[in-house]
């Protein structure tokens, strides 16, 4: 698969994000992730930020070409999804 993909996680802040993205690492070549978004509700915003650095230390230790972001409800999350 050559077509890169963006992936938005609703709920981007849960305890589950990191294992979702462990996947996304293990089968990259098979599943190309250019871009995560992590998406989450104003009131997960100190979970999010936590889950945020978590997943960003995953990608840089990983080594793959992933772009991670936050946001809190933004409609330029799901933009070409």
């Amino acid at each position: 698969m050559s077509q890169k993909l963006k992936v938005v996680t609703i709920g981007g802040g849960s305890s589950y994000t990191p294992e979702l993205l462990e996947g996304f690492i293990k089968r990259y070549h098979e599943l190309p992730v250019s871009e995560l978004w992590l998406v989450d509700v104003e009131g997960g915003k100190a979970k999010l930020d936590i889950i945020f650095d978590l997943c960003q230390r995953m990608i840089d230790n990983a080594g793959v070409p992933m772009k991670l972001y936050k946001t809190l409800g933004s409609p330029r999350s799901i933009e070409r999804c």
